[in-house]
């Protein structure tokens, strides 16, 4: 049963809600409200991998992504223009058997429950006052809070406070088949993006990435990449989602804070964020346990910095004759170098 007032809400089960609720529980502090919109199992548009600092990160709340039967591909290639341009060896990439999210996210939220977490499903916040910290949850039901969390996605009810101009677009669709199991990254699909085929153990998830253009016939690049690829299936399923491009503002006013894609916290080039999330929703908690919204935003200003550069790394790789040089001399002649960055720098995410 909801009460009238909490000292804590957070919008949004995800991985960065989830770890600000267990890091306050942490903390001392369980007069927490973990409001939901979707009913878990919820889907999630999300290649399904992670990397070995995800993993570790997970651990440390508690949950082991083995349990959720994650476990390495080994077979990792990289494609331009549709042809193979390098196999590494796969040492960073993570990912379960359906090639989502799915059941990591739903292993989380029964952790968190089973720790005492209030979580409310199928629960949409419908109104805010920060005047006031009032919250209006589904059609009437009003609480108040002492702090509140939004955790709630790119474009999700909190997004109303940042600005969301710019953003990167996710799409994926997974259908049984025959292919061998294997990780496809596939570059030269999209502008400003990469394309992925995942297969393990009859299931495969093929997704495309690009900033977003609403000049782009996005379903039709989807299409016509299938099709390329010599697969046939129905895209009833495809499913697409918004991830963020740059870190907004992490604290409204004392408090109100985000976190994870909310916040802008994921990696404008390889979109990474589970990571992010995870560690911007525990410092959140921090912040509102200590009664100081500089924990976060100390935190927001590191990855600030540190999505600049991506962004700037993103800008040059993406120019044409770069991307053509790093494909066609760099995965040829300089390959043990290209499997060092993609092992090193990619296992950091």
């Amino acid at each position: 049963m909801i009460k009238n007032h909490y000292h804590t809400i957070i919008i949004g089960a995800g991985p960065a809600g989830l770890a600000c609720a267990l890091t306050l529980l942490a903390q001392g502090i369980d007069d927490l409200l973990v409001a939901e919109k979707h009913t878990f199992p919820r889907d999630k548009c999300c290649a399904g991998y992670i990397t070995r600092k995800t993993e570790k990160k997970f651990k440390s709340f508690g949950l082991d992504p083995a349990d959720c039967g994650y476990s390495y591909i080994e077979d990792f290639r990289l494609y331009f223009k549709l042809k193979c341009r390098q196999r590494i060896e796969n040492k960073f990439l993570f990912t379960s058997r359906e090639i989502n999210r799915v059941a990591l996210d739903e292993a989380f939220f029964r952790l968190a429950k089973s720790r005492g977490v209030q979580i409310a499903e199928d629960l949409p916040v419908t109104g805010h006052d920060p005047e006031t910290n009032k919250l209006t949850l589904g059609k009437t039901q009003i609480v108040t809070y002492d702090y509140l969390v939004f955790a709630d996605g790119t474009l999700g009810f909190g997004s109303a406070y940042q600005s969301t101009a710019r953003r990167n677009l996710a799409m994926q669709l997974i259908f049984p088949s025959d292919r061998p199991d294997g990780i496809e990254i596939h570059f030269g699909v999209t502008k400003r993006g990469y394309s992925w085929v995942s297969t393990y153990q009859g299931l495969t998830n093929v997704g495309m990435t690009d900033e977003f253009r609403q000049t782009e016939d996005y379903k039709k690049i989807f299409a016509d990449f299938l099709k390329d690829l010599g697969l046939e299936t129905d895209l009833t399923g495809l499913y697409a989602a918004f991830t963020p491009i740059g870190v907004r503002k992490p604290v409204l006013r004392e408090n109100i804070y985000f976190v994870g894609d909310a916040m802008g916290a994921c990696d404008p080039f390889t979109l990474s964020g589970i990571n992010y999330g995870l560690m911007s929703g525990e410092k959140a908690a921090l912040a509102i346990a200590a009664e100081d919204p500089r924990i976060l935003e100390d935190y927001a200003r590191k990855l600030s910095t540190k999505f600049t550069v991506m962004r700037l790394i993103m800008k040059v790789f993406y120019v044409p004759w770069i991307h053509w040089l790093v494909f066609n001399v760099g995965c040829r002649f300089l390959s043990g170098l290209v499997t060092f960055f993609f092992n090193r720098f990619l296992n950091k995410k």
